[in-house]
């Protein structure tokens, strides 16, 4: 769920200037035109890629969530996918809208294996709401020096998500073996509360990470065909952060 195209991303504006249609590179500053990305350009391609993961929500709810062993598949093929995607920026709208598709999968199963376990469908909208507060915090918080100072910190941000990874596989071993009542370590007392914590604030830090990558990239008039790789990595920050706080509240309502 986490951003792996953050690194990949800036990799490339590093490493190739900003070009024309015709392949000339862009020598003084930001330029505009039908090659260019603009602001609408992410925009669209981040709705895009959200109205296709809350379409795939849909089978994901009605199919998935019955079966631990398929929504545990999804979670591989998600992973895989993912460290595919990522090398490969920028991304096609296709592998984009396919990725997102995955990440609706994955969504509407565990919408509904957390709302079950606390009869409340009520925390999903709750979740939304908090995902869309966290959405316009993050551009608050980019707005301010320190914001756009931690929205380049690739880098701690990769090496955090790496342990918390870690810590994700391994609490799948700890709810096989029943551990929190189905929860793993998040339904461990205090230590799940932490967990949802750090989940919450990681999910965080990759919205505003790339909200800096997306911005860096107008500013620098990168090519237009960036914009499914932003768009794909906005959208999958939205998704995360929007299952970090559906568990939070799954665990705190139970």
């Amino acid at each position: 769920m986490a951003n792996q195209m953050l690194a990949e991303v800036e990799k490339a504006l590093r490493t190739a200037p900003a070009a024309t249609a015709t392949g000339s590179p862009i020598t003084g500053p930001s330029i505009t035109g039908p090659e260019t990305l603009a602001l609408p350009d992410v925009i669209m391609s981040t709705i895009a890629c959200l109205a296709v993961a809350i379409l795939f929500a849909v089978p994901g709810w009605m199919f998935l969530a019955g079966s631990f062993a398929l929504y545990l598949g999804l979670i591989v093929v998600l992973m895989f996918a993912g460290i595919y995607v990522a090398r490969r920026s920028p991304v096609s709208a296709g592998l984009a809208l396919g990725y997102s598709a995955l990440l609706g999968l994955m969504m509407g199963a565990f919408s509904h294996m957390a709302t079950l376990s606390t009869g409340n469908v009520q925390l999903i909208t709750q979740a939304i709401l908090g995902t869309v507060a966290g959405a316009v915090g993050m551009l608050a918080v980019y707005a301010t020096p320190f914001g756009r100072k931690a929205s380049k910190s690739s880098k701690l941000f990769i090496g955090l998500m790496i342990g918390y990874a870690a810590v994700g596989l391994a609490n799948v071993v700890a709810v096989m073996l029943g551990v929190g009542k189905g929860w793993g370590f998040y339904g461990v007392g205090g230590l799940g509360l932490a967990l949802c914590a750090i989940g919450v604030a990681l999910a965080c830090w990759s919205l505003l990470n790339d909200i800096g990558n997306a911005d860096r990239a107008i500013a620098a008039g990168a090519p237009r065909n960036f914009q499914w790789s932003l768009g794909m990595a906005l959208c999958s920050s939205l998704v995360w952060l929007y299952l970090e706080l559906l568990r939070l509240l799954s665990i705190l309502n139970r």
